[in-house]
């Protein structure tokens, strides 16, 4: 595997990227712990930030280009945009089938 590419792109590729693998790998550990502890709601939080990271850059990137700037994959963003607030506030409301 070679990181050039990576570290050769814009900045905000690089944010998104590292957001995105980071989010990926704490979303493995976060359904792997038990849930409903201090460590589950705080890596929680963390994953929601990154999450946030990785849907904000994306707007940022128009790579693929179809619809003006935009692609199908910034409708994934929005979707992501949408519904990161109500599982956060699910959450928050011990509503754990909904969360």
């Amino acid at each position: 595997m070679n990181l050039a590419p990576l570290l050769a792109a814009p900045a905000v590729i690089q944010i998104h990227a590292l957001a995105a693998f980071s989010a990926f790998s704490l979303g493995v550990v976060q359904l792997a712990a038990p849930k409903g502890t201090i460590p589950h709601r705080t890596v929680g939080w963390l994953w929601a930030g990154l999450m946030l990271a990785v849907v904000l850059s994306s707007f940022f990137i128009h790579t693929i280009r179809m619809w003006g700037p935009f692609s199908p994959i910034h409708l994934l963003s929005v979707l992501t945009l949408i519904t990161l607030p109500l599982a956060v506030w699910r959450a928050r409301q011990h509503d754990v089938r909904k969360h």
